[in-house]
């Protein structure tokens, strides 16, 4: 879970994909699988916040 934290901060801060993956902590496929849950988890609290 520190992981996915990690990387949504990240990618919160405006990181590209690839800028998150060279840093070295996680890998490209897992960066991708990252993005997908993060975009999820926002469409779910936009549909509750309805």
């Amino acid at each position: 879970m520190k992981s996915y934290n990690d990387f949504a901060v990240q990618y919160e801060n405006g990181m590209t994909i690839m800028e998150i993956v060279a840093k070295g902590t996680i890998s490209r496929r897992t960066a991708y699988r990252y993005k997908a849950y993060y975009e999820e988890l926002k469409k779910m609290q936009e549909e509750a916040g309805r």
